[in-house]
């Protein structure tokens, strides 16, 4: 009989430490196409941590490889680096592809180590994107990849 009467208060007290966490969900969205490869939630402590920390944070938690740090990601799920990340179109125009990152569908123009969650409640999204490169001019910016479906990224 004590044990049934411990069981709701525990349980209560668990509900009431769960709604205070923070949590900010996520998705992670390769060059293909536009479903995520990976999505959750990450339990984050302090509202004080960047976007570059909580993500490097969740990368390492999920076992999601990557190359760079809070500052920015030049490879996200072994994607193409450097040269190998530039499509050429023709003489003159190119695209070059990278990750980009949205919360709440905003795009920031800052670095991930440089922006800060709003609250629990946000929404992070890691996309490899592009920009392209037109007769000596850069016309747009983080445009999604699966967009254009990039034969040297999915031609398999």
């Amino acid at each position: 009989m004590i044990r049934s009467a411990l069981l709701p208060a525990f349980t209560l007290t668990t509900l009431v430490l769960s709604l205070n966490a923070s949590a900010v969900s996520y998705e992670v969205i390769g060059p293909c196409s536009e479903k995520p490869v990976h999505s959750g939630s990450i339990q984050i402590n302090d509202l004080k941590q960047s976007v570059g920390k909580v993500s490097v944070d969740l990368f390492d938690q999920n076992k999601i490889p990557y190359d760079g740090g809070d500052y920015g990601f030049r490879s996200i799920l072994g994607t193409p680096v450097g040269l190998d990340s530039i499509e050429v179109l023709s003489d003159k125009k190119m695209r070059a592809h990278g990750w980009c990152y949205t919360v709440n569908n905003v795009g920031p123009d800052v670095l991930p180590s440089d922006y800060f969650f709003g609250s629990n409640e946000d929404k992070l999204v890691w996309f490899y994107g592009y920009s392209t490169y037109d007769n000596g001019e850069w016309v747009d910016y983080c445009i999604p990849s699966w967009r254009v479906h990039a034969d040297q990224f999915c031609s398999k």
